[in-house]
């Protein structure tokens, strides 16, 4: 392209400016953005869950009942 005249190290740079702004503006929309409930983690990948799965489901509810002040739960969905 730069060879032809049809990009030079200025567009390239003007480009990568506007990607990276665009790229930090998406995150930072994505980030105000409520979390999905963490019992999703289990339940959209299978039809019939499994039972590995439905222990380490538990698990989280139980971890989470008792350690859920170490957590940001506050920034998900209910």
């Amino acid at each position: 392209l730069a060879r032809r005249g049809w990009w030079d190290e200025q567009q390239e740079q003007a480009w990568r400016k506007s990607s990276r702004k665009m790229v930090l503006e998406a995150f930072e929309q994505a980030e105000r953005e409520p979390k999905p409930p963490p019992h999703l983690l289990f339940s959209d990948v299978y039809l019939e869950m499994p039972p590995r799965l439905r222990r380490q489901r538990e698990e989280l509810e139980r971890h989470l009942e008792t350690y859920g002040e170490h957590y940001p739960l506050q920034h998900f969905q209910k």
